[in-house]
């Protein structure tokens, strides 16, 4: 993951969140001339809080006083944050084995207690605004077992499969990205100190408001669990979809001057073939095999290597009638536009373009 000239979304559930785990990466993006953009799901409603922000808390509120704190935190870090409604925090209680779980009183509306689809649905909605280049998350476990963080794992997996995105999540060991903190310290420690009702930073460590000290990670690693498929087609499958576009051009090109139905079952068939394999598999590969295959013997018949009459004429299989019209230039120009659809990361580039230009329109 290069920082420069990504638009980064790091996906998380509560405020804080985004400093302790990935601050160093975010910070990154951002000086190296990246957009960093955080999203979460929740305020941290049913946190703790220190004792030095309990009377903020009394005036407004535990969410509110955490969203200021979130600000605070993202301006330090130099990124943009964007926040998805719809579900509260889950609050935590340790487990015997020592893993976090839900707290036992979490509401109906809590993110453990949430459809990852829903959840996913929520995050491609602002995937669709922000079109990033990858998304940044907590790993399987959510870090440490919090039911939020692994809420938000899920949803963020069944988003990057949808959106065709690389996704990192950060990890305990090296893996495919590292960032270094020093570079960044001070916009980290800066960000950290903006949520004072959770931390403080004392000697090079984090003091949570649970008592919970942790050494400040010298380096996040991150590991690249989602990306973009390497569609690797196997000769086989070339081969057999070749000889489908020759069956298809075979039988079409004997029959399509059966009016009605030969013609129309013929372009039924080369159509469905055509963009039915660019629709499946995405592959221009597959689908220039099945053009070949259809093109291949109209173009045969055309030229009349079998001495039944080139093209037009009275003993051509392929008269210079409406069908012998339709048969040979239909499927071609089914052809070019089924070559010339773009593809996933093609379309993302013509979505970016396009706001690009919106937005210096509005400028």
């Amino acid at each position: 993951m290069d920082p420069r000239l990504e638009r980064v979304l790091f996906v998380h559930a509560h405020p804080d969140d985004e400093t302790l785990s990935t601050g160093a990466a975010i910070a990154a993006v951002a000086a190296g001339g990246g957009d960093a953009v955080v999203v979460t799901f929740t305020l941290g409603e049913r946190g703790e809080v220190r004792e030095e922000r309990l009377a903020d808390v009394e005036q407004v509120g535990v969410g509110e006083v955490r969203r200021a704190e979130l600000e605070g935190a993202l301006r330090a870090l130099g990124a943009r944050g964007r926040r998805i409604h719809g579900w509260d925090d889950s609050g935590m209680a340790w487990h015997e084995n020592g893993v976090a779980g839900a707290a036992p009183d979490a509401p109906p509306t809590s993110m453990s207690k949430a459809d990852p689809d829903d959840l996913a649905d929520a995050l491609s909605t602002v995937i669709e605004e922000v079109d990033p280049t990858s998304i940044v998350t907590y790993d399987a476990d959510g870090g440490y077992g919090h039911p939020d963080h692994v809420a938000a794992h899920r949803a963020s997996v069944i988003a990057a499969r949808r959106y065709d995105l690389p996704l990192y999540v950060r990890s305990k060991r090296a893996g495919d990205a590292a960032f270094a903190l020093e570079p960044v310290r001070d916009r980290v420690l800066a960000a950290l100190g903006a949520h004072r009702s959770q931390l403080v930073v004392e000697d090079g460590d984090v003091l949570h408001v649970g008592g919970q000290r942790r050494p400040l990670d010298e380096v996040e690693h991150y590991t690249l669990i989602e990306t973009r498929p390497r569609r690797r087609i196997r000769w086989g499958l070339r081969i057999g979809t070749l000889l489908a576009g020759i069956v298809v051009g075979a039988v079409g090109t004997f029959s399509h001057q059966q009016v009605p139905w030969g013609i129309a079952l013929s372009l039924l068939a080369a159509t469905g073939l055509i963009v039915g394999v660019r629709a499946a598999s995405g592959s221009r590969q597959l689908t220039l095999a099945a053009v070949l295959g259809i093109i291949g013997v109209i173009a045969l018949v055309a030229i009349d290597p079998l001495g039944r009459g080139a093209f037009g004429t009275e003993r051509a299989l392929v008269p210079a009638n409406l069908p012998g019209w339709l048969w040979t230039l239909v499927p071609a120009a089914v052809s070019f536009v089924a070559l010339a659809w773009p593809d996933a990361e093609a379309m993302r580039r013509i979505r970016m373009a396009s706001k690009t230009a919106t937005e210096g329109d509005r400028r």
